[in-house]
């Protein structure tokens, strides 16, 4: 078990050597192989990437590259009330549930990981009334903007097809080069064993410049390890 000395105040949520996962997914792939439904889409375009987390981590120093991924930090529980309509707003482009109820999705979300986000670490501009979700989710819809995946592909001349494949070593070279730091595939199969691309995913550090990240992201099936892999990233 690894113990952290914890620094816990009504505003903040801290540890040492604190880090941030920011995942991105692609709805391409999601929608072809769940069941998305138009009441969990909101007004996404469908040409961009989207939100998947993110999610407050830390290293410790003695076992090196061992992290741990920080879950239900306090008892500050997702309240939709506490964000404004022009957050709500731009999240209904940016971070949406698909195939699951987005207020579920995003409570999710919050309560396993915003709840250990430190605030202190702002990103976004500082006002009075502003709430640690409203800034949790304001971050990452800031991160989103900067990082825009289907963009950074498409300037690549990567487009989503659903008949071809793409060799992972292309598609990696288009985002780090563009992220300026490496970056971790997820993928996932479908019936006929068949691979698709599904999740992007880097790090931040503190003061939210790219770092690599200390150890694997999971949820997925890593891809884009080896070299001339290929895979589907599929017309949404």
């Amino acid at each position: 078990m690894i113990l952290y000395f914890l620094l816990i105040s009504a505003n903040s949520y801290e540890v040492p050597n604190m880090f941030y996962v920011f995942q991105l997914q692609w709805p391409g792939t999601i929608c072809l192989l769940n069941n998305c439904q138009n009441d969990n889409l909101g007004s996404y375009s469908g040409k961009t990437w989207a939100i998947h987390g993110l999610w407050p981590s830390a290293t410790t120093k003695a076992s090196g590259n061992q992290c741990s991924e920080l879950e239900f930090c306090t008892n500050n529980k997702f309240n939709p009330k506490l964000l404004s309509q022009k957050t709500q707003n731009e999240l209904d482009a940016a971070w949406v549930g698909f195939y699951n109820p987005t207020i579920n999705f995003r409570g999710h979300e919050w309560n396993k990981h915003g709840s250990c986000w430190d605030e202190n670490d702002d990103l976004v501009p500082q006002y009075p009334g502003l709430t640690p979700q409203e800034e949790y989710f304001q971050t990452a819809l800031q991160l989103w903007r900067q990082y825009n995946i289907y963009q950074i592909l498409i300037k690549a001349n990567i487009k989503p097809d659903s008949s071809n494949q793409y060799n992972t070593d292309d598609i990696k070279k288009a985002i780090t080069s563009a992220v300026q730091t490496d970056i971790q595939f997820l993928c996932t199969k479908d019936s006929n064993n068949k691979m698709y691309l599904v999740s992007v995913s880097f790090c931040f550090n503190e003061q939210y410049k790219t770092i690599s990240c200390p150890c694997p992201v999971f949820g997925g099936i890593p891809c884009g390890k080896n070299r001339n892999e290929k895979v589907y990233y599929p017309e949404y």
